[in-house]
């Protein structure tokens, strides 16, 4: 098999976290004569990443693209002439299949169109999926959502995380086979030796008396919601005055999220933003509870990381995220006050159960047998499409 691995993004975050495990566990297949890695020179972390695997292995080659999905984003010429430009590197490599990594359908488009245009096999892994638009939306909504459900065709195979998520692509690409890989997290997270004390001694944070809380992520209020947390503590002031929260991470939103910090007697008090970091290990063993109130998420690896790490990860009721967690450790999309219930109920929940669980579940065993499984085999044929007959719908309806 000639395989490639296309990634357009500029960011280095979850997604290609998550990439990057997927080109470990396969890069060493017998199976495989030749691995070939598509990615953005700009994006440097992925960059020096592929490079630092053609280092090790003689069969990987690393093909730097000259933008990502960002640079291009909302210019459709941009778009035309990168996945001509794509799909000629694509014809001249003679791939089996390619797997692209998108965050959304939207992202790495180009490789998606330049998979097509190279007849090439395209195996979308892990996008996260849109609800098609009601009946009753407005126009330009429907319209959006009758041209993604159209690029929901493009690829050849999906590949995503679990039940919930697989449920929603086959209400966009009834035809298109769709198969699950859960992702795996360091066993370092379950082993490490640092306790909450010496973390914290680590951090130059109080090894006690203080209530710690920690979001780690991407700072996107859309997304991520750091707004929602901090409008949180604002309306319950109170519960939060011996409490310091960190918010770890770095994003679009990094600017404001300063802004409203120092903007506010209250948040100042208490919330640190922390930045970036490398290894957020330390930040989750020094927490009491780790919050995650996203407007929405696939299979999260802070989410993983703060279970096995043994701390309580409070998150929002959203996507499939009920799948993983129990009742009592999520709270209502909306509602911050049962999000500060929960976030100071949640270090009495008993935790181990659910950490044994996860240790197995998401284990690198696990994860590199069932990646070898599923992409190392011929994609499935597309079934009939069945969904033509009932297709002349009005815009945004099934």
């Amino acid at each position: 098999m000639r395989l490639g691995i296309y990634c357009d993004s500029g960011v280095n975050g979850g997604h290609e976290e998550m990439l990057k495990r997927l080109i470990l566990a396969l890069v060493q297949s017998p199976g495989i004569v030749s691995f070939h890695i598509l990615v953005p020179t700009q994006n440097k972390p992925m960059s020096d990443f592929a490079s630092d695997i053609a280092a090790q292995h003689r069969q990987v080659v690393v093909t730097p693209l000259p933008f990502t999905t960002e640079s291009i984003h909302g210019n459709p010429l941009a778009l035309l002439a990168t996945s001509w430009s794509t799909a000629a590197k694509l014809r001249a490599l003679n791939l089996t299949k390619l797997v692209i990594a998108q965050g959304t359908i939207v992202s790495a488009m180009t490789g998606l169109l330049a998979a097509r245009l190279a007849r090439t096999t395209a195996v979308s892994y892990i996008p996260l999926i849109d609800d098609a638009a009601q009946a009753g939306a407005p126009i330009a909504e429907r319209v959006k959502s009758r041209v993604k459900r159209a690029l929901y065709q493009l690829p050849h195979q999906y590949i995503t995380l679990n039940d919930h998520l697989r449920e929603k692509l086959l209400k966009q690409a009834p035809d298109t086979p769709a198969a699950i890989l859960e992702n795996y997290v360091d066993n370092r997270f379950s082993r490490s030796t640092l306790t909450r004390e010496t973390a914290r001694s680590s951090l130059g944070l109080p090894r006690s008396g203080k209530f710690i809380c920690a979001q780690i992520g991407r700072i996107h209020f859309q997304h991520k919601r750091q707004s929602f947390l901090l409008a949180a503590i604002e309306k319950h002031p109170d519960a939060f005055a011996n409490s310091i929260v960190l918010i770890v991470g770095d994003g679009p939103d990094a600017d404001k999220l300063q802004q409203a910090v120092k903007g506010s007697e209250v948040l100042s008090r208490c919330v640190r933003i922390i930045g970036p970091q490398a290894d957020v290990l330390p930040y989750i063993l020094a927490s009491d509870v780790v919050v995650l109130p996203s407007a929405y998420e696939g299979v999260p690896l802070v989410m993983i990381e703060a279970v096995l790490a043994g701390r309580p990860i409070v998150a929002s009721q959203v996507s499939a995220l009920s799948s993983y967690l129990p009742a009592e450790l999520l709270f209502p999309v909306h509602d911050h006050d049962a999000f500060v219930e929960k976030i100071f109920s949640a270090p009495a929940y008993p935790l181990s159960g659910l950490t044994d669980s996860f240790r197995v579940r998401f284990s690198r065993e696990a994860f590199d047998a069932q990646a070898q499984e599923v992409l190392l085999q011929p994609v499935p044929q597309r079934r009939v499409a069945a969904h033509l007959e009932h297709n002349t719908a009005d815009l945004g309806t099934k």
